[in-house]
């Protein structure tokens, strides 16, 4: 009988790698049926639910390695390969289970592997991190114990040390372009974005990781922090004139005592913002420049005259234009009482403090503009 199963063994293997999956399973079924308790009906089942996922059909899959196990439990590939298909089913405790029962029965450096990472995808990152400690005690001269712990070490914000055990992998093997690119992530969010620049190049020059040069060059750009890079010449404020500015010189409307006119100033931002966050007039903030350096200050910092008017700290409103990335920020100038206003538009300062569409602050060197300054 055991010949007879290796026979229909030989069979469905031959009919499995010429993809006629139906055929397989049911010659498989034979082999199973003729010995089913032997070695033979384990690989038979095993072969039965890898033509199984290559129908699409995981939950039989599944069932066919639930049977193999029923007849042969104390085999450590069974339980790795009905975790594996867990995992891609998203049923990350039953894949723990699955990989814990085989690294009960065989403690190699591959379940742990398989082991730590169900670990990772379940959040528990500490088990992870002792699972592939122990990874790397058993294959010291092979990267994936280092690049095991750089993953655990990054999902609990250690960057530094994911940073380490990601270069120890990379020097254990020069082309684990998953490495390099786990790497890069890391460093940038370390705020390392030259060094994490230069990863992206790296995997740019081998044309067997453009791919994840791509995706880290992506990576680089979502967690760059925007910033303010451009004031538009639509822009209707005269922001380069001096201290001691007559109002009245800024707008027919403010000849008259008591008079009023809106401005506009359109800023030009370095990456797509959040409409939200830049449409909220809250965000932003109009002042009068307080640096302490050589000629920064509002008036030179000269003591102001009684003559000098104040701005709303915050705009009239504003509006997002999406498609080229602009903000346009209205606000009020008002004429003082004697009409006789003065002002020092090159020293006020327009702030921004929201997010980009991801959600990311600005960057805090170049998130503010005055005529004087420019961005900063």
């Amino acid at each position: 009988m055991e010949s007879l199963a290796k026979r229909q063994l030989s069979n469905g293997l031959e009919s499995f790698v010429n993809k006629k999956y139906d055929e397989a399973i049911n010659t498989l079924k034979r082999a199973v049926s003729l010995a089913p308790l032997s070695s033979t009906a384990t690989q038979a089942y095993d072969y039965m639910a890898k033509s199984y996922l290559s129908k699409g059909n995981s939950q039989a899959a599944i069932e066919s390695y639930q049977q193999s196990l029923r007849s042969n439990p104390t085999n450590a590939d069974s339980y790795l390969a009905l975790g594996n298909i867990y995992v891609t089913e998203n049923q990350i405790d039953k894949a723990q289970s699955m990989y814990e029962q085989a690294v009960r029965l065989e403690g190699s450096a591959a379940n742990r592997y398989s082991l730590g990472q169900a670990y990772l995808e379940g959040g528990q990152y500490e088990a992870a991190v002792a699972q592939f400690k122990l990874v790397k005690q058993q294959v010291p001269t092979e990267p994936n114990g280092d690049y095991g712990l750089g993953l655990a070490y990054a999902k609990q914000g250690k960057t530094d040390e994911a940073i380490s055990a990601f270069r120890q992998a990379i020097s254990l093997q020069k082309d684990f372009w998953d490495a390099h690119v786990e790497l890069g992530y890391a460093l940038m969010d370390a705020g390392e974005k030259d060094k994490a620049q230069e990863v992206a190049d790296t995997l740019s020059d081998n044309t067997a990781s453009t791919d994840l040069a791509g995706t880290l060059n992506q990576y680089i750009y979502e967690k760059t922090p925007a910033e303010m890079m451009s004031v538009y010449a639509a822009s209707t404020f005269q922001r380069t004139l001096g201290a001691g500015t007559k109002v009245a010189d800024l707008g027919d409307y403010l000849v008259d005592a008591g008079g009023q006119q809106t401005f506009s100033m359109v800023f030009q931002f370095s990456k797509q913002m959040d409409e939200s966050s830049i449409e909220n007039v809250r965000n932003w903030s109009i002042t009068r420049s307080l640096n302490t350096g050589r000629g920064d200050a509002y008036n030179f910092g000269i003591v102001l005259p009684s003559t000098e008017v104040s701005l709303s700290r915050y705009p009239v409103s504003v509006s997002y234009n999406a498609e080229d990335q602009t903000a346009t920020v209205l606000f009020r100038v008002d004429q003082n009482a004697t009409a006789d206003g003065t002002i020092d538009p090159a020293h006020i300062k327009f702030s921004f403090s929201g997010t980009d569409v991801l959600g990311i602050a600005m960057n805090p060197k170049a998130d503010q503009y005055s005529g004087f300054n420019g961005f900063a």
